[in-house]
């Protein structure tokens, strides 16, 4: 086969391009990845310069033109977002290995794409429909590192499995609500806009490759040349290249937890089996028949109440406060979460697993389980929807109770008041001994959702009511008085014997509770604990040893023992040394940590003073 001159200097170009393309993203990877080394881009160099020859051969077009530059920036795009943002956010190089897949990745999309387009078109039919086609899936290919952009734009921080673990186990309500919430209403319009025309702009460029291969029809060789190059990427990029890409492998971390967490259910009956009370003979229920009742909290920082934080400009804790001079109550002072998104620490709080031991998930017993040993009756109620695809690790336990309800009975993100709760409670028998769970809703995000209009005492009169101080301030006020309620009605009418507290993690006011941009605000929690006149008689040593620590420090993850032993349910499973009503309780500012070791208490500077 001979060539022209005129297609010499063609292949010239093309093979310019391609070394061109190839270089400038090497010296960006170089640029944020000083330990990129020629070892590590040189291998795939032959590979790649031919595919992107071969491309534009097939193609009849150059690599930079504007026939298929919607291809190429979705490409580019999945290129260089992950390492970019990664580096932005810990000022730190990716790693390499990762680096070189996520660019073997968005080539590989460039020119899937761009080469499906050139065969697709060059059948003539349909050209409209396929240009829109092929504008919807440039759409799709870039909506991951959409979401990484969207996301570094508002914390200042790349995804990580745990942020992508929130957003695993969220639904479309609690989406909705993050995004108006982070975004606000004129964002997420302009944000729609934005696809609207990037779709119209991608449709437009698919329509130039249409009418240049409408005047220049492939050849046999060309047609060939695509095909062949199609086929290898439709098989390398989607099985053995995507799956291994830097983002990829972050959900695939987050889908391993989850798939590891359903094995909970597995073996429940085993592990309650195996679970042997130390004195069935000496539990709470024999002593002091009656109710016990947990609350968890969502959202609540101790920070932002006022019986807490005395210079806290809102009187949210009128209740709370009083109990801090109530004998009946111990309102401890410096209890903080474990983490600072709600399934990691209830998994931890509600199970054996803490930040001190090595137990996992999915071999623990539960407070559940406890309690049904000690002679409760269980009960679990709850104002937050069922999460995600999955049984979070929440809901796992809550099906263990012998009766779990939900205030909306669905997978969705509730927007009910918490006072809906109270309907439950005439429903169970006072004459027999109960344990319950109340799960409320709290101050989650949009705080101005979570309380009604009667409690609206305090408002910004720059707007923003769904995120500012005066709303936040609300929302605790109203878990503040649904307490007050919950207790009342059990110790009039349930024969209550005790009462616990805490939140499950803590809430900045700018930028919410993700892990990812952590301060102490996000876990800084309140909890008390109330006993009742007759459990102080049967067992008064558990109000001295919780009173003595009532100035102590204490992470959440340790809720399962202190409620074992609130119980007096000692097992095979508990730990006294992680109880905080136990005299053997060891831990002390100096050996707790927060962010589930990631951060010591002693951390906590303001917290110190």
């Amino acid at each position: 086969m001979r060539f022209s001159i005129g297609e010499k200097n063609e292949g010239v170009r093309y093979v310019a391009g391609a070394v061109v393309f190839y270089f400038v993203l090497i010296s960006f990877y170089i640029n944020i990845g000083e330990d990129m080394t020629p070892a590590n881009y040189l291998p795939w160099f032959l590979p790649v310069i031919g595919a992107l020859v071969l491309f534009q051969y097939g193609a009849r077009v150059r690599l930079f033109s504007l026939n298929h530059a919607p291809h190429l920036f979705a490409g580019v795009a999945w290129c260089v977002t992950f390492p970019l943002l990664y580096s932005w956010s810990y000022d730190t190089p990716w790693y390499v290995s990762l680096i070189r897949l996520d660019f073997l990745c968005g080539t590989g999309i460039f020119l899937l794409l761009s080469s499906l387009q050139s065969l697709a078109f060059d059948g003539k039919k349909l050209v409209r429909f396929v240009a829109a086609l092929f504008a919807a899936l440039d759409f799709l290919c870039l909506a991951i590192p959409f979401v990484q952009v969207v996301y570094f734009s508002i914390y200042q921080h790349c995804l990580t499995p745990a942020s992508l673990m929130a957003l695993y186990l969220t639904n479309p309500d609690e989406s909705v609500d993050f995004m108006e919430a982070m975004l606000g209403i004129p964002a997420m319009v302009g944000i729609v806009f934005a696809f609207l025309l990037f779709l119209w702009l991608c449709y437009r460029g698919n329509m130039r490759q249409a009418r240049h291969l409408g005047a220049q029809p492939l050849t046999a060789g060309k047609r060939a040349a695509l095909s062949l190059l199609t086929l290898v990427l439709a098989v390398y990029i989607p099985f053995f290249v995507f799956p291994e890409t830097s983002i990829v492998l972050s959900w695939k971390e987050v889908s391993a937890y989850v798939a590891e967490t359903q094995e909970y259910g597995a073996h429940h009956d085993e592990r309650f089996a195996d679970l042997r009370l130390d004195a069935p003979e000496n539990v709470l229920s024999a002593k002091a028949p009656g109710t016990v009742i947990v609350v968890i909290g969502e959202s609540a920082s101790r920070t932002f109440m006022k019986a807490y934080t005395p210079s806290f400009p809102f009187d949210d804790t009128p209740w709370l406060g009083a109990r801090m001079e109530d004998p009946d109550f111990v309102v401890f002072r410096h209890v903080y979460s474990c983490w600072s998104q709600t399934v990691p620490v209830l998994q931890r709080a509600l199970t054996e697993q803490s930040q001190y031991n090595d137990k996992e998930f999915y071999n623990s017993t539960s407070l559940i389980d406890v309690a049904k040993k000690a002679g409760y009756d269980t009960y679990w109620f709850s104002n937050q929807g069922r999460y995600g695809q999955y049984d979070s690790a929440i809901t796992l336990v809550a099906k263990t109770a012998d009766r779990a309800e939900w205030v909306d009975d669905s997978y969705l993100f509730t927007e009910k008041y918490d006072e809906n709760l109270l309907a439950y409670l005439p429903q169970i028998d006072p004459t027999r001994n109960n344990f319950i769970v109340l799960h409320i809703m709290g101050s989650h995000i949009y705080y101005n959702n979570r309380y009604p209009a009667s409690f609206s005492r305090w408002v910004n009169e720059a707007g923003g009511a769904a995120t500012n101080a005066e709303s936040y301030a609300n929302s605790i006020l109203y878990t503040d008085d649904n307490l007050r309620r919950v207790f009342e009605y059990a110790r009039d009418h349930l024969n209550l014997q005790a009462m616990v507290y805490f939140s499950d993690h803590g809430e900045d006011l700018e930028i919410s509770h993700n892990p990812d941009v952590f301060n102490f605000h996000m876990v800084r929690i309140p909890m008390f604990v109330y006993l009742s006149p007759a459990y102080q008689a049967a067992e008064p040593q558990v109000l001295e040893t919780l009173r003595s620590h009532e100035s102590q420090y204490f992470t959440n993850d340790m809720i399962y023992d202190t409620v074992a032993g609130i119980l007096c349910a000692q097992s095979n499973h508990y730990d006294a040394t992680q109880d905080f009503s136990s005299p053997a309780y060891r831990f002390t500012r100096d050996n707790l940590t927060t962010m589930l070791g990631q951060h010591p208490l002693t951390e906590d500077v303001e917290e110190g003073r």
